[in-house]
């Protein structure tokens, strides 16, 4: 599995300058946090279901490599404490906005 830079997640900025479409290219070009945070889901659960095949192939004997059942299997579960902890300081960011008095 290829690792894509950081870069490929946020677009570079609209350089046109007219008014009526340089708000329309950068709502365009952004992706709102949700849709940041859906992907980000989608691709544990695409590193869970991959480590869960590979472990099934290798459970059979049908697998070609051991070592990448192993290597997928550690992927998945780094994605998946990774996603805990953001988890985690949303909850914690959350409680604080929270306790603040206005």
């Amino acid at each position: 599995m290829e690792i894509q830079p950081l870069s490929s997640l946020f677009p570079a900025p609209a350089t046109e300058t007219s008014e009526s479409t340089a708000g329309d290219t950068a709502q365009e070009g952004v992706k709102s946090f949700k849709d940041l945070l859906d992907q980000a889901l989608q691709g544990v659960d695409a590193l869970q279901k991959n480590a869960q095949q590979l472990a099934g192939e290798v459970a059979t004997g049908d697998a070609s490599s051991f070592h990448d059942a192993v290597i997928a299997s550690e992927k998945a579960l780094l994605a998946f404490q990774l996603t805990a902890q953001v988890q985690t300081k949303v909850v914690d960011a959350y409680n604080q906005i929270m306790s603040m008095q206005i």
